[in-house]
């Protein structure tokens, strides 16, 4: 995604790309006065940059007041030879790109620079901005002054150098950085959340507006960002375009031959190895070229083990097109190996295939989860994903599909919080892992279903003995810490690999299955349900797929452990109040409750029954429709409310995150006209009906 897009609102503010900025000037009037010095600073959240700084005098083509120079230190004398603003704008319009301007009154330096930019005919935009006087003016109401040397008296900030414009933006960088940690204490953790606070004091805006500060009157709100994406994208996986078999040299055949089977096949890669085992390589037409050019005559006769690639770049047949064209463009290849669960090579994509599906440049989730080396870098890639979404909706794609693009993002986001665990562990002297582990991610996450508001669902298992706990525990706790600071919040319920009761070894996994077919109480649903959701995402991947297996023929045989299902399906129905209304909160409904939770509960319980291994709820309703269970009607009727829920939890989620409110599952009931409403609960008693048969279904 490109950089110069302005942060989305959902951005984590200890990943939020700022710039610090404070401007001296000649007075105090935004119409007529100049600015004589800028000073910037770039942040990535509270880190401030050491090398990303601006400081530059300005020449304001008019001499400068006594009184300036008194308060500042600036004199005619010290800007003769400046450059002018006309200069200057177009470089500080590109420090400005894609990040939000943090500052103190920013608003009357913003209104400067914009009549600078009116008055010498240049372009200006005006940034997303923050006021660390508005900010902690909401924070603490009860402050009388919220002057600059309060607020810098207020956090301990000294000044070295001030009224210099760089002096003064360092003291903000550093306030901005304390604000950051008072306002996740009080549990505002996004850009848009602290728009929404800052904006509660009207009592300050008003008095700016009156000023003359502001273009327009200030709101909360980040519009909707103008993002289009190519749907094919993010709809279609590697399977659906891939090249199959692909075709294989072997390592000591020579470049002739390879050429020559290129050739005759039309095409611009060949695998190296055998068919049947994980590739050695990849070579291809420009590999060979290469050769020739080097090495001229010489080169036929090379063998291709001299010039192929290795290790192959891989995603399995089931990834979706947007991700092979990130992986494609952070890797500089032009193609990419189909492998499957084994490694083996199963097909072939090359760039060339993908070009006409390639999603525009600054709506594609990039492949930056997999640089990230730290959890704020982590946050500012996981907080992309909405922005995404949002794209997808606006060219027609469905919460379903959404739902899996971002269930994808979040298995990524996991494993590569596993990542950085790991290296945590070691720098801290706890070395590696003493056994093979896998980590799993439940629930939503694992059925590819989640939408904008996800927690964290985890689990491990390892193959070594109880004794390695201490490794593993710590490993389980850095990797929920990772996460909850990269915008994955802790789970309520604590199914997470930091609790012990979600991690163990695989003779742990087995007695705690058992345990739950033979001996499981309703209230244990509440959490063991979703580990039947469960996906592998990072580690020896084989060790959660052979758990899963075991557990889901386990389920299928245990009559108790089903009808303690079926019986938790029947109280997740879908209930009215009065009149045949649905329960609403603050004219909301909370479609997850009520609609989502019943129909994968019941689709969960029916697939267990037949033994089917299937995670997606569509495709549990598929095996068991094919199995006799429900009829076609019944499961049409589940999968369409399964879609219309999503679809609606997502653009309330999308509107939401706009308005700076925490995402979640209760839709507005009030957007839906009074047709749609009535279709709802229609649709929603007939899930009612069928959810609760489930006893004989089931048996």
């Amino acid at each position: 995604m490109s950089s110069n897009l302005p942060p989305p609102s959902q951005t984590p503010l200890v990943a939020l790309p700022v710039v610090s900025l404070d401007l001296e000037t000649t007075g105090l009037d935004v119409l007529s006065d100049r600015v004589i010095q800028i000073g910037l600073i770039a942040m990535q959240g509270g880190t401030i940059s050491d090398t990303s700084r601006l400081d530059r005098l300005v020449d304001p083509e008019m001499p400068i007041p006594d009184t300036a120079s008194r308060i500042t230190g600036i004199t005619d004398q010290d800007v003769v030879g400046a450059p002018k603003i006309a200069v200057l704008l177009e470089e500080l319009t590109e420090c400005l790109e894609g990040r939000v301007v943090v500052g103190h009154h920013i608003a009357f330096d913003l209104a400067v620079l914009r009549h600078e930019a009116e008055r010498v005919g240049a372009t200006w935009t005006e940034p997303l901005s923050l006021d660390v006087g508005h900010l902690l003016g909401a924070l603490e109401p009860s402050l009388p002054d919220l002057g600059f040397e309060r607020v810098l008296s207020h956090f301990g900030v000294t000044v070295e150098g001030r009224h210099s414009g760089i002096g003064d933006s360092l003291a903000i960088a550093e306030i901005f950085g304390h604000l950051i940690e008072k306002l996740r204490d009080r549990d505002v953790k996004t850009f848009g959340e602290a728009r929404v606070l800052a904006a509660r004091r009207q009592d300050i805006v008003q008095g700016e507006v009156q000023a003359g500060w502001h273009a327009a009157l200030p709101d909360a709100r980040i519009s909707s960002s103008e993002v289009r994406i190519d749907a094919y994208a993010f709809s279609r996986s590697l399977a659906d375009v891939m090249s199959a078999p692909p075709a294989f040299v072997l390592s000591d055949d020579t470049l002739m031959q390879a050429a020559a089977r290129m050739v005759d096949g039309r095409i611009g890669a060949l695998m190296v190895g055998a068919p049947a085992e994980t590739p050695q390589g990849i070579v291809t037409e420009r590999d060979v070229l290469r050769a020739f050019v080097e090495r001229a005559g010489d080169a036929a006769g090379l063998p291709v083990s001299s010039v192929m690639s290795s290790p192959v770049a891989a995603l399995p047949p089931g990834e979706l097109l947007y991700r092979a064209l990130a992986r494609m463009d952070r890797l500089g290849v032009r193609h990419l190996c189909v492998t499957d669960e084994h490694g083996v090579a199963v097909g072939i994509v090359s760039q060339r295939d993908l070009l006409h599906h390639r999603a525009r440049g600054e709506a594609v989730v990039d492949d930056m989860v997999s640089d990230a080396a730290e959890s704020s870098a982590l946050a500012l890639a996981f907080s992309r994903v909405a922005t995404v979404a949002e794209g997808m909706v606006s060219e027609g794609l469905e919460g379903k599909a959404v739902a899996r693009v971002v269930s994808r993002e979040l298995r990524s986001v996991t494993a590569r919080a596993a990542d950085i665990a790991a290296q945590r562990l070691q720098s801290e002297g706890k070395g590696a892992a003493p056994a093979p582990w896998s980590l799993l991610v439940l629930g939503s996450g694992g059925r590819g279903e989640s939408l904008l508001s996800a927690d964290q669902d985890n689990a491990l298992i390892h193959a070594g003995s109880m004794a390695d706990d201490d490794w593993f525990a710590a490993f389980g706790n850095a990797i929920s810490d990772v996460l909850h600071d990269a915008g994955v919040p802790y789970c309520d319920g604590g199914v997470m690999a930091a609790n012990a009761e979600w991690r163990g070894t695989r003779e742990q996994w087995r007695n705690r299955i058992e345990h739950w077919l033979d001996r499981a109480r309703p209230e244990d649903l509440l959490s063991v349900d979703i580990f039947f959701d469960l996906q592998p995402v990072a580690g020896d991947r084989s060790l959660g797929d052979r758990l899963l297996a075991d557990a889901v023929v386990g389920a299928s045989r245990s009559k108790p452990f089903l009808g303690l299902m079926a019986q938790s399906v029947t109280q997740l129905a879908p209930s009215f109040g009065l009149f045949h209304r649905p329960r609403l909160e603050e004219g909301r409904q909370d479609l997850k409750r009520d609609a989502l939770l019943p129909i994968v509960s019941f689709a969960r319980a029916m697939a267990l029954r037949i033994g089917s291994t299937a995670r997606a709820t569509a495709d549990r309703i598929g095996d068991v429709t094919a199995a006799g269970k429900i009829g076609e009607g019944d499961a049409a009727k589940l999968i369409r409310v399964h879609e219309r829920a999503l679809n609606l939890i997502l653009h309330q989620q999308l509107e939401d995150l706009r308005d700076g409110v925490r995402s979640s599952s209760r839709v507005d009931m009030r957007v839906l006209s009074r047709r749609e409403r009535k279709a709802l609960m229609r649709e929603l008693s007939d899930l009612g009906e069928i959810t609760r048969d489930i006893r004989s279904l089931i048996s």
